[in-house]
């Protein structure tokens, strides 16, 4: 509970920003910051009165919140009555009532119970005749955080407890108010006073109370104060008129938590559903609660569900209701110094609190069993596909272990066994390192983090932002040309006057929210064209400072001037007061809705200064274009990163003490310069740290170490020419292939270099018996051999461009030997065989059959020159 002097000292003290968990668009910038309403249901709406903010005691203000089918409506009524807090509030046909809770008139004071009234009908307001009755007799006293709770069909309301203030309580009374006669009955009087407690009426007709902060006597006969115990409730019978404590279980001991300022709503099956509250402690100890518990009445059993979703801030003094269906909607309250504008529902069907209506909780927990059967079966109906796959493929299965066994296994000729089990015993070793260091690297690329690069280029002009100036405690005047109205006059210092791009902004669109609360506020916006840039160097441009000047009354020492600094492209007064040029702004529309969220909470804190009158004060900035890499994966790789670009902007401000004798110099009340930090185009890049392409550097040398200790440890083996497609290919490509090796490399009877022996007697037993070729047989078979060799040597292992260059350099040689102009005549060489056709694939400059390599000289007759 909270007096003027506690709400004084929260009028200086910022406030949270609040997260709309149910999302209804809009409403984070329409819903007001309030606690401590006064809120009474009205079939699927709940009527909202009064209550408190950061800058506001005791207000006034009238809403009604709607739910629709798939959403809210929020809608402001009329208001006529003065502001209270910590009041109640029900609805009777089509009239509201508003009961008690403290006012500036009525704080601390014993007057008549106030009760205003609102008609749903006319839009009127009443306020009750009693209410200013001072010798009026038979009416409770007024008081704050009570309970009022209609029965017999909205027409007579239970009043319960309450408080005059933190330190008068008063006695038990429970008194009854017929609201068509207006008459107070007093009933028996509870077992105890209390105060911030709930009251939920059951089906029958009993009145039930929770919680709250009690007093009474301990074994000494001293009034002791503390929260009400939830182990037992206490309960009126109006039909035996009495009251009775009725004791509570709790499944393993969990009882409800002890609190008050709470809120309790009677949902189906006559289950008191209990929503948050505090520990009635002072501000200094006092702790918020966020939890649901439910009573069962009919067993009279506490439960405390896990309720999924994202659950609602913690805080007291919130407005609650059952509104439509089984959706509890709970909304604002207050923490401390927080208040909150948020809505929040839970489905007490599946205890979970909900985003929306029509999507499903993404956030809620646990797993169904549903899901679980479902993966259990899918998992046996792929077991046995995989099964069925290997019996019905087991011949496909038994190859492609042979193969892999094939690849693996190959021991060189003469080499033990042991040799190539160490051989492959190492490999694997090492596998299994490089695998290591694979995974690391790229689970270091996939969780590192981002880091910003500053990016600056020399630049002779610079942009100027946005700047708006809310000038805070300056009243306006009704003369328009009175010159103690609030202004702004913009001049650069070269001369040139800037002031038309200043424009005041609209306060009936949207006003900030300042904490001081000083008085008027009246602000203007600094937006200049795209051409008007701040320059370095001297000549025909707009100069390099531009100096504001405000105006008001100069008579106001306690005022200020609040300064902020926008971006142009983020700006979000272009979008809220509907600005149109042909600059584009780049704010969504929730952005704009956090910025205005922060204003009206006056939480602000980037960008903004506050400017003492009598003062010169400076002001540099720095627009920095920042690329921010999205959540995408192809920025892993770290290749052309999909990055978004947002304007920013970092200000740094100055200001100096007030000048004593600034009003007798100057008309206006302060002044500042505002001037570029650095004349440079600056960019911040996000990049990240480790990428995929910067670990293929660190992987390729690992990999190229291993290699070489293998081939240090177990000596070179040669690669094979083909790669993973020729040798792992199937069906036509693998018999293409085949067919392409038979049809270039051609063999009679000599067999196939490195496979086949040289000779058959190489391959038998008993070379003895194997009769021998004739001569010419056999050197026919070992050219043929050779050449066989030497074209698949051409086409698969060695590149023979230097074999090429010596044949060309050699014809170069003949033609030069022959003359420049000797004519000759080339000889058309008829169709060859065998081989020699393979080697016309890559052409000299010539034809070597045309020019041999010596000059031909006769060949005496005799001799072995004709071998």
């Amino acid at each position: 509970m909270k007096n003027l002097s506690l709400l004084l000292l929260t009028l200086s003290v910022a406030l949270s920003s609040v997260h709309a968990y149910f999302s209804v668009p809009n409403f984070m910038a329409t819903l007001p910051f309030k606690g401590g309403m006064a809120s009474a249901q009205r079939n699927n709406s709940l009527i909202l009165f009064g209550g408190e903010n950061a800058t506001v005691g005791y207000a006034n203000d009238l809403y009604q919140l709607t739910q629709t089918a798939d959403s809210y409506t929020w809608k402001i009524l009329p208001q006529a009555p003065v502001g209270v807090t910590y009041g109640r509030s029900v609805v009777s046909g089509d009239n509201f009532h508003v009961f008690g809770g403290i006012s500036p008139d009525t704080v601390n004071r014993a007057l008549p119970f106030q009760m205003y009234t609102y008609s749903f009908t006319n839009g009127n307001w009443a306020a009750a005749q009693s209410n200013t009755n001072l010798n009026a007799t038979g009416i409770p006293l007024n008081r704050q955080l009570f309970s009022a709770t209609t029965y017999n069909n909205g027409n007579n309301v239970y009043i319960c407890g309450g408080s005059l203030n933190a330190s008068y309580v008063f006695p038990p009374e429970l008194w009854s108010l017929d609201l068509t006669t207006m008459k107070y009955q007093q009933l028996p009087s509870p077992p105890v006073a209390r105060y911030g407690h709930s009251a939920s009426l059951l089906s029958d007709g009993r009145l039930v109370i929770i919680g709250g902060v009690i007093f009474s006597r301990n074994a000494q006969q001293q009034v002791v104060s503390g929260l009400a115990p939830t182990t037992s409730v206490d309960i009126f019978d109006p039909k035996s008129n009495t009251w009775t404590t009725q004791k509570v279980s709790a499944p393993n001991g969990k009882y409800a938590s002890t609190r008050t300022n709470h809120n309790a709503v009677v949902a189906s099956g006559n289950k008191i559903v209990v929503f948050g509250g505090d520990n009635g402690q002072q501000e200094r100890t006092r702790a918020y609660l966020n939890t649901i518990s439910v009573l069962d009445t009919n067993t009279w059993t506490w439960s405390n569900p896990s309720a999924g979703g994202i659950a609602p801030s913690y805080r007291s003094y919130a407005s609650a209701g059952l509104l439509s269906g089984n959706y509890l909607t709970v909304g604002f309250g207050a923490a401390l110094n927080t208040y909150y504008n948020d809505i929040n529902v839970i489905d007490l069907d599946t205890y979970s609190w909900l985003q929306s209506f029509n999507a499903p909780n993404q956030s809620s927990g646990g797993v169904s069993a549903g899901l679980i059967a479902g993966v259990t079966v899918a998992a046996v109906v792929l077991a046995a596909i995989i099964l069925f796959l290997l019996w019905r493929f087991w011949a496909y299965v038994r190859w492609l272990v042979s193969r892999i066994h094939a690849d693996i296994w190959k021991p060189r000729s003469g080499e033990p066994v042991w040799a190539e089990t160490t051989r492959i015993f190492f490999q694997i070793i090492l596998l299994f390192i490089f695998t290591m260091f694979l995974v690391f690297v790229i689970r270091q690329a996939i969780t590192s983090p981002n880091i910003t690069q500053r990016i600056e280029t020399p630049a002779a002009m610079v942009d100027v932002p946005d700047i708006r100036f809310c000038f805070d405690g300056y009243p306006t005047y009704p003369d328009p040309n009175d010159p103690r109205n609030p202004g702004v006059v913009c001049q650069t210092n070269n001369g040139f006057s800037c002031s038309s791009y200043i424009q005041p902004l609209n306060k009936s669109i949207f006003v900030p929210t300042f904490s001081d609360n000083l008085g008027e506020v009246n602000c203007f916006l600094f937006r200049s064209p795209e051409d008007f840039k701040m320059t370095s160097t001297s000549g025909d441009n707009y100069g390099s400072t531009m100096t504001f000047s405000f105006y008001g009354n100069q008579s106001i020492n306690y005022g200020r001037v609040h300064l902020s600094v926008f971006p142009k492209e983020m700006d979000p007064n272009v979008q809220i007061y509907n600005i149109q040029d042909s600059i584009t702004s780049l704010m969504t529309e929730s952005q704009v809705l956090n910025w205005q969220n922060g204003e009206r909470n006056d939480i602000q804190a980037t960008n903004v200064f506050s400017i003492s009158p009598y003062t010169y004060n400076a002001l540099g900035y720095e627009l920095v274009d920042h690329l921010y890499l999205q959540n995408a994966g192809w920025n892993y790789v770290g290749f052309l990163p999909i990055q978004n670009r947002t304007p920013e902007i970092t200000s740094y401000f100055r200001e100096e003490a007030p000048n004593p004798v600034y009003t007798q110099v100057h008309n206006s009340i302060a002044s500042v310069a505002i001037i570029p930090q650095s004349f440079a185009q600056l960019t911040d890049r996000e990049v990240k740290m480790y990428t995929l392409v910067n670990a293929l550097g660190f992987v390729g040398g690992i990999f190229g170490l291993l290699v070489a200790v293998q081939a240090w440890l177990f000596g070179f083996r040669p690669r094979s020419p083909w790669g993973v497609v020729q040798r792992w290919s199937v069906g036509d490509m693998k018999r293409s292939l085949l067919r392409g090796l038979q049809s270039k490399f051609q063999t009679s009877k000599s067999g196939i270099p490195l496979v086949h022996p040289v000779h058959k007697r190489f391959s038998v037993n008993d070379p003895q018996n194997i009769g021998l070729d004739s001569e010419g047989d056999r050197i026919a078979s070992v050219e043929e051999r050779m050449q066989v060799l030497e074209l698949l040597f051409k086409a698969y292992y060695v590149d023979d461009e230097v074999f090429r260059s010596l044949d060309n350099a050699t014809k170069s040689g003949n033609l030069n030997d022959r003359g420049q102009f000797s004519p000759t005549r080339e000889k058309q060489s008829d169709p060859e065989a065998g081989f020699s056709h393979l080697f016309h694939n890559r052409q000299s400059s010539g034809d070597s059959s045309q020019y041999p390599l010596q000059p031909q000289q006769p060949q005496p007759a005799g001799g072995m020159n004709h071998l």
